[in-house]
């Protein structure tokens, strides 16, 4: 399975793990995405690996496994939160990016989460008002903004 590193230095990048040398010096902001292979062949290990971003929007459609602000430490994101930006559309995850206080409707709420309950509320979504509207919260939240940084 290919990483890529996404800095504003330079465009998407093929590292290794959070523990490669080159990963962990990487200053912030920074994300390490992890981009699944096209042709999985799992009865004999080979496969072949998905293409390389060759840029940061097409980088954004990979699962991240980790980001780090700006004077931080890695933090590696929870399965949540990664499953969580897998199910963004790319017109939501741009809106999210520009706004973090952006307001989600139930229906892409719904969509996002794989079809859970509007009611459930996880620690990435805060909702509010009748109709309800959600807007990202905790690691979902921390991501976005440490990708907007990328994008400046």
């Amino acid at each position: 399975m290919t990483k890529l590193l996404l800095t504003p230095q330079a465009p998407p990048q093929s590292v290794g793990d959070l523990g490669d040398p080159s990963v962990a010096s990487t200053p912030g902001p920074a994300v390490l995405f992890s981009a699944s292979s096209t042709n999985d062949d799992s009865s004999n290990g080979a496969g072949i690996e998905a293409p390389l971003a060759q840029d940061n929007a097409s980088a954004l459609t990979n699962r991240p496994i980790a980001y780090r602000e700006p004077g931080g430490d890695w933090h590696e994101l929870g399965y949540e939160a990664s499953d969580h930006w897998e199910g963004l559309t790319s017109e939501l995850r741009d809106r999210l990016i520009a706004d973090r206080t952006a307001q989600v409707s139930r229906e892409e709420y719904s969509a996002t989460t794989k079809g859970a309950s509007a009611s459930m509320i996880t620690s990435n979504w805060t909702y509010s008002g009748s109709p309800r509207t959600y807007r990202v919260a905790g690691e979902l939240r921390e991501l976005a903004e440490v990708l907007a940084e990328i994008g400046r």
